[in-house]
């Protein structure tokens, strides 16, 4: 009997043994995190242009999205990383200064989680990294959700709601990312063009005149409170950007069913991933 049960016995042994080990390598991570934050030289400018994370982008953005088999090879991913262990924005007391800063900072560690992961092609098979993994940023500790909810969205004005297509998730239902770090002068005509490319993709936007309905993917629904003040609604804004012939159909048409029927697009804005999307559009004609 008591042999029988010696196989079980080792079996869960070795459980309990790979469940502490587990957890002291999380202590083990949490302390070098912390030793790090610790021993960080705090800077507080009151504007801060980034260099490291510019010239990744410059690098590895191709045709708005990212060549992530050549990025995760790059040392300017851990020096962008160090370049934001030790600055804060504290002193940034201008919106867009601020602003600024917590997108880039938002778009690098996007960047970083898929990188880790890589070669993945859904974002929904990154578990939960948005809320456990942690970053130092300015001598302190955040998570990309955190960063999101509580930095970034504060600073939205519903005056310029095309300041949320800055903001990259990651996936091809995200905005996509600028060859270069979002910069306070630049914004206006960054983000436009942003607004413009996600509404172009076709799984974000789509007239279908045959069914009568014009539909938008989540990401709009979202984040509709911000255009309620200068458009209304999301579907307006979107509206505002397309061909004449495309506006007239939409808005011509009392029959018309407009919403958010789209699911979202969860594939990684990956450079090779999007061409073979493309191509394959290309092919069936859609």
């Amino acid at each position: 009997m008591g042999k029988d049960n010696l196989p079980q016995k080792v079996i869960g042994l070795s459980v309990v043994v790979f469940g502490l080990l587990l957890v002291g390598m999380q202590v083990v991570h949490e302390t070098v995190i912390q030793l790090e934050t610790a021993f960080v030289k705090i800077e507080k400018p009151s504007s801060y242009r980034f260099v490291a994370y510019n010239k990744l982008l410059k690098a590895f953005v191709k045709n708005n999205s990212i060549d992530y088999k050549e990025l995760k090879k790059s040392p300017l991913l851990p020096e962008s990383l160090k370049e934001i262990a030790h600055i804060s924005p504290e002193k940034m007391l201008d919106r867009r200064e601020r602003l600024s800063f917590w997108l880039n900072v938002h778009n690098l560690i996007a960047i970083k989680e898929i990188s880790d992961r890589f070669p993945i092609t859904d974002l929904r098979t990154m578990g939960n990294d948005a809320t456990s993994k942690k970053f130092t940023v300015g001598g302190e500790k955040y998570s990309l959700q955190t960063i999101q909810l509580d930095k970034i969205k504060p600073l939205f004005s519903p005056e310029y709601p095309e300041e949320v297509f800055l903001m990259c998730g990651g996936a091809i239902g995200h905005p996509s990312i600028t060859d270069h770090a979002v910069e306070p002068d630049r914004m206006d005509g960054d983000m436009k063009e942003a607004a413009y490319l996600w509404i172009m993709e076709p799984s974000n936007a789509s007239l279908n005149r045959e069914k009568t309905r014009f539909d938008l993917a989540p990401f709009m629904q979202w984040h509709e409170v911000l255009f309620a003040k200068r458009y209304g609604t999301p579907i307006d804004f979107v509206i505002s950007f397309l061909r004449p012939d495309a506006q007239e159909a939409i808005q011509g048409n009392i029959t018309i069913l407009k919403g958010f029927g789209l699911p979202f697009n969860w594939i990684v804005n990956d450079y090779y991933v999007k061409q073979s999307i493309e191509k394959q559009r290309e092919k069936t004609g859609q």
